[in-house]
């Protein structure tokens, strides 16, 4: 099923229109009914029993922490990175920092007095794998968003953040990621900075959350092959402590010329 975007988001895609599942599942003969609230389900249920006796901590990231530093890291960016273009979440899964952008979004525009035909969409792509997070499925990430009051300012498609994304160069103003890179083998990890790269817009940010020791490779493509400067990587406060596993983060924003 092919779906039309808004004027705001218009001619953004490099091809045909995927399918958006928020409005597929919406338009179904029996949707879901609104929850009471989100529901996130847990990181990989295999990292949980492998953390042994620091289960505690893995829990408390998976519950909590990580909403708490997301929280923390968009709070910081100005409404002018999510009010003037498209933002997108790689490897979204059942939404949690996705709909965090689409939040952003529904407040700047009911703060100008507008609706979501106004402001760019919160965009979302994951091939929707339930052993990188339980219960990861379009219609749970559908459902958070009826839950959050966000469903006309997302956008769900199936893709892979390995393979070429179906958007077109330098469209989005802010690109996100949390704990979903590091699934993919060292060379999809590498496509999937390059793609970021490619479809973040002059002037843009990107951020990604990730467990420790994958952001040699991240930082070496962007600075090294793409020639970004302002990139910064640092460990994520014990709040995203996984197990044993710190996380890192990192912050860029790609070159203007």
């Amino acid at each position: 099923m092919a779906t039309t975007t808004t004027t705001a988001d218009a001619g953004i895609y490099t091809g045909a229109v995927p399918e958006d599942h928020i409005k597929a599942v919406a338009a179904s003969p029996n949707p879901p009914s609104k929850p009471a609230k989100p529901d996130f389900g847990l990181d990989s249920l295999f990292g949980l029993v492998a953390s042994a006796i620091a289960a505690p901590l893995y829990l408390y990231a998976t519950l909590k922490g990580k909403f708490e530093v997301w929280d923390d890291v968009l709070n910081a960016l100005p409404d002018s990175t999510f009010a003037d273009h498209p933002a997108i979440d790689v490897g979204c899964g059942r939404g949690m920092v996705l709909l965090k952008l689409a939040q952003r979004k529904k407040r700047i525009a009911e703060a100008a007095g507008k609706g979501s035909d106004s402001i760019p969409l919160a965009y979302g792509i994951d091939i929707f794998s339930t052993a990188d997070q339980t219960g990861n499925a379009p219609e749970a990430t559908y459902k958070n968003a009826l839950a959050m009051d966000v469903v006309p300012y997302t956008v769900l498609h199936t893709a892979s953040f390995t393979e070429t994304f179906p958007f077109e160069d330098n469209t989005f103003s802010l690109l996100t990621s949390n704990l979903a890179i590091h699934n993919a083998k060292r060379e999809g990890r590498l496509d999937a900075v390059r793609e970021m790269a490619r479809v973040c817009m002059p002037g843009g940010t990107m951020i990604i959350i990730d467990l420790y020791g994958f952001f040699k490779d991240h930082k070496s493509v962007l600075v090294d092959e793409l020639g970004w400067k302002d990139v910064d990587v640092s460990v994520v406060s014990w709040k995203m402590l996984y197990g044993v596993l710190p996380c890192q983060i990192l912050k860029a924003t790609k070159p203007t010329q």
